[in-house]
């Protein structure tokens, strides 16, 4: 009898101790219990050169501005009154990724971003009835993303020469990265748009409501530019 009270005592020893240890929360980085360490880190590029390097000069303002949208840009007073795009390349020489940015890409990037911000600006019209200029507004849309806009021209660029890493922090490869700034007095570019908007609509079915609610599109696109 002595003999198997122990024993029972020992099992029951053994599931608290079990117990107490699945019951323990994994310690934090700081030591402290209920959080668990980040197993993943991230590696960002590391910057060997950049355009001012030699000279020992800084990214301009207008970089710094363009990382937080082409708005930004707008609103510097050396860039008022104009349009901005922001064209950018990368790759693993510096003088193909200059040209593929300014010549072979700016064209069609000019052409999506307007597009972009020409869908933008519908979506944002007040209009009784789009439903009534759907169709006005889709083609619209069409023939600026397919359109060549002239009178666009390149302000300054910028490039940084980077090492990129793995996920496990070895070097990847390295490459150059181009930002371009291209500009548009706007007046020049709503000259083009307004033509698009008038061949659009000459070609649309015409109702007195639809008429109205596409001179009020019209009225209030450049709100949103």
């Amino acid at each position: 009898m002595k003999r198997i009270l122990t024993i029972m005592i020992a099992i029951l020893v053994v599931f608290a101790v079990v117990g107490c240890a699945g019951n323990k929360k994994p310690p934090a980085a700081n030591g402290q219990p209920g959080a668990v360490s980040p197993d993943v880190k991230t590696y960002p590029p590391k910057i060997l050169e950049h355009k001012g390097t030699v000279w020992g000069a800084a990214a301009p303002n207008w970089v710094m501005s363009a990382l937080k949208g082409y708005k930004e840009v707008e609103k510097m007073p050396d860039y008022q009154g104009k349009f901005v795009i922001i064209v950018e390349e990368q790759g693993a020489d510096l003088s193909g990724t200059e040209l593929a940015a300014s010549r072979l890409n700016a064209q069609t990037r000019i052409a999506a971003l307007i597009s972009t911000r020409v869908k933008d600006s519908f979506a944002g019209a007040q209009v009784g009835d789009k439903d009534k200029i759907e169709s006005y507004m889709e083609r619209v849309v069409k023939s600026v993303s397919e359109a060549t806009f002239s009178g666009f021209f390149q302000e300054d660029s910028w490039w940084v020469h980077v090492q990129t890493y793995t996920s496990e922090g070895k070097a990847d490869k390295q490459e150059y990265r181009v930002i371009q700034l291209w500009t548009i007095p706007k007046d020049a570019l709503q000259k083009q748009l307004n033509n698009m908007l008038a061949s659009e609509a000459a070609a649309e079915p015409k109702t007195p409501e639809k008429q109205r609610a596409m001179d009020q599109v019209q009225q209030s696109f450049y709100d949103g530019f």
